[in-house]
């Protein structure tokens, strides 16, 4: 049987199982993303738009909607062969590719100064029908950079802006934006000059709160002389400040809570 229907909240999780009985619609609004479902008699239908800005917090829920698909709907996606009593379920994922944030204003850390800051990657959506996951996508889709000093030392990144918050209570409450509090420690004999930072975002697992921001375990990065690399160390839960957290989605990729990465130069462009 269908669940109760949800119809718009400001304080609900859009991932998690929402049933739709056969013939029956289901509308997410996730900040910039709209995803209709429509449980078919032998099949399921899946349309994505993506009308918003990227900065946008519209969050609104509708299962089952009255309305049907959008009358210039375009790209329909068609999912056949699942049980009939198959539930789909949205799960939350970070990027399959480092997040490369650059501050709107760059700043310096002095030498043996360190900071914290609070950055912000977009969301990756699982499409899950029973236990089967048949699509992922972004909420939206950024943009690709290389980073690193040349052609062959570097690795294709997604790119996105960033405040850079140094107070968490400045960082918007964005439904689909997955928050870092990261800490940057600079142990070198000069300044850092933060103008780009390399988060390896397929390694940090994700968390929910009492409130349904996105979180993922704070992250330490330790410059030494070498400007380029860092020593970089995870969290083993979530942050302090995202109360009542729980887990809710794993690492892409397994290695460890501690690592080297290149995180903060870039002179390739």
């Amino acid at each position: 049987m269908p669940q109760n229907p949800t119809k718009s909240t400001d304080d609900a999780a859009w991932w998690g199982r929402r049933a739709l009985a056969s013939g029956q619609h289901g509308r997410w609004s996730i900040g910039p993303l709209d995803l209709w479902l429509l449980h078919g008699e032998q099949e399921w239908q899946m349309v994505l738009e993506r009308p918003r800005d990227p900065a946008d917090a519209t969050l609104a829920i509708d299962v089952p909607c009255a309305d049907g698909f959008p009358a210039d709907a375009n790209d329909l996606l068609r999912f056949a062969g699942s049980p009939a009593d198959s539930v789909p379920e949205l799960r939350v994922a970070l990027a399959d590719r480092p997040m490369v944030s650059r501050p709107q204003n760059p700043f310096y850390v002095p030498a043996r100064g360190q900071v914290t800051l609070y950055l912000s990657s977009p969301a990756w959506v699982q499409l899950h029908l029973g236990e089967a996951m048949v699509q992922e996508f972004p909420v939206y889709t950024p943009s690709d950079t290389w980073f690193g000093p040349n052609t062959v030392n570097g690795e294709l990144c997604y790119a996105t802006r960033t405040q850079a918050r140094l107070d968490l209570a400045d960082v918007p409450m964005r439904p689909h934006r997955v928050i870092t509090p990261l800490t940057i420690e600079n142990k070198a004999s000069d300044a850092l000059f933060l103008e780009r930072v390399n988060l390896p975002v397929p390694r940090l697992p994700v968390f929910a709160d009492e409130h349904h921001r996105l979180w993922t375990p704070a992250v330490r990065m330790e410059r030494e002389e070498d400007r380029d690399m860092a020593d970089m160390k995870i969290d083993s839960g979530p942050p302090g400040v995202a109360g009542g957290a729980q887990r809710i989605a794993e690492p892409r990729q397994a290695g460890g809570r501690h690592l080297m990465v290149r995180a903060f130069t870039a002179l390739f462009q």
